[in-house]
């Protein structure tokens, strides 16, 4: 059962994730902080070391929601092909992961911390290479129970998707116009029916 301090603790990451997602980590002062949270600066220090630790703390929480929703709808799916289009689909509705928390948190802090804060930016890496293993797990799963064939390796077929997926994102964001991404999103749909063949029924 989590301690007040533990309840304490995931409150201020709740409520400071949207802020730092948004305007970034330099842009982010401490009166946001407070503002934010109704807590005195005491209160947010006596739970993070420095605002570099909180602002980790609110990523991570960002990124873990996103993996997260990830994983799921991959998991309701049982076919290789199926868990594909779960994944690429969930795209396609972006806009309600992303709103609430100010935007994409891997292009939004992955942009942010690149030149200013290499915990951030190594995180924001680990997020990406995790998003790369989901798609490759599915795809050499898939392999191994002979269901599918890809043409080139698994962890090939799965950087091009997540770069093309996170390219239109970034795209999507900067033009305010939200047909790059959904575009994409039915161009990787038919590619995935082009490079992956069935071997057998599943």
């Amino acid at each position: 059962m989590p301690t007040k301090a533990d309840r304490t603790k995931q409150f201020i990451i709740e409520k400071v994730a949207p802020l730092f997602n948004k305007h970034g980590y330099a842009a982010t002062s401490l009166f946001n902080i407070t503002e934010a949270t109704g807590l005195t600066k005491g209160a947010i220090y006596g739970n993070f070391i420095n605002k570099e630790s909180l602002a980790l703390a609110a990523y991570q929480y960002n990124s873990h929601n996103l993996i997260s929703q990830l994983g799921k709808v991959i998991q309701s799916k049982t076919h290789p092909l199926e868990k594909l289009s779960a994944f690429t689909n969930f795209y396609k509705n972006y806009r309600q992961f992303t709103t609430p928390i100010g935007g994409c948190p891997i292009l939004n802090v992955g942009v942010d911390a690149l030149e200013n804060n290499s915990a951030l930016s190594d995180s924001v890496k680990e997020t990406i290479k995790l998003l790369e293993k989901m798609v490759t797990k599915v795809l050499t799963n898939g392999i191994e129970n002979e269901i599918i064939h890809v043409r080139v390796l698994p962890a090939q077929f799965s950087k091009q998707l997540i770069t093309m997926l996170q390219g239109a994102v970034s795209m999507s964001s900067i033009t305010g116009d939200y047909k790059y991404l959904t575009n994409t999103v039915m161009y990787l749909d038919q590619l995935i029916i082009r490079e992956i063949k069935l071997v057998k029924n599943f």
